[in-house]
């Protein structure tokens, strides 16, 4: 499966080859914070998947002390594109639903994490992870299960 995803203003174009990981729903502060959303709705890759755009496209950066994901944002909107764990065939990459241009062909939210954090409630059937350990072992889970 292709997947084609875009920035909101249609500069940083990015096309994503094979299965999806995973999809949640993050709730950390940094999300709200960047997606200017009360949570992001997040797909996962593996990030040799993505077939990246021009080196200066997207601009990378760490929004925590310790954080292991490095947040990419559009070089002319300034919007969320695209976060990975690395720059490594190896590493992972997290793109917002929003970018796809096609959200119905992807898989449905298996979760939602960072949920203490939350600015409202959610109203599903879906595990809800609260903390920072609860929501990186069920990301380990899904990366494991994957291969």
């Amino acid at each position: 499966m292709t997947y084609n995803c875009q920035c909101p203003c249609g500069a940083t174009r990015l096309t994503v080859q094979g299965k999806p990981i995973s999809r949640f729903i993050c709730h950390c502060t940094i999300c709200q914070q960047k997606y200017e959303a009360p949570f992001a709705d997040v797909t996962l890759f593996k990030l040799s998947a993505v077939e990246p755009p021009a080196d200066d496209a997207i601009v990378f950066g760490k929004y925590k002390r310790f954080g292991a994901v490095e947040r990419g944002f559009c070089a002319s909107c300034d919007k969320p594109i695209l976060a990975r764990t690395g720059s490594s065939q190896k590493d992972f990459a997290f793109i917002g639903t929003r970018n796809y241009l096609q959200p119905e062909q992807l898989p449905p939210a298996e979760m939602h994490v960072f949920y203490g954090t939350r600015v409202a409630d959610v109203d599903d059937d879906l595990p809800k992870y609260s903390n920072g350990i609860s929501s990186r072992y069920a990301f380990i889970k899904r990366l494991l299960k994957a291969g």
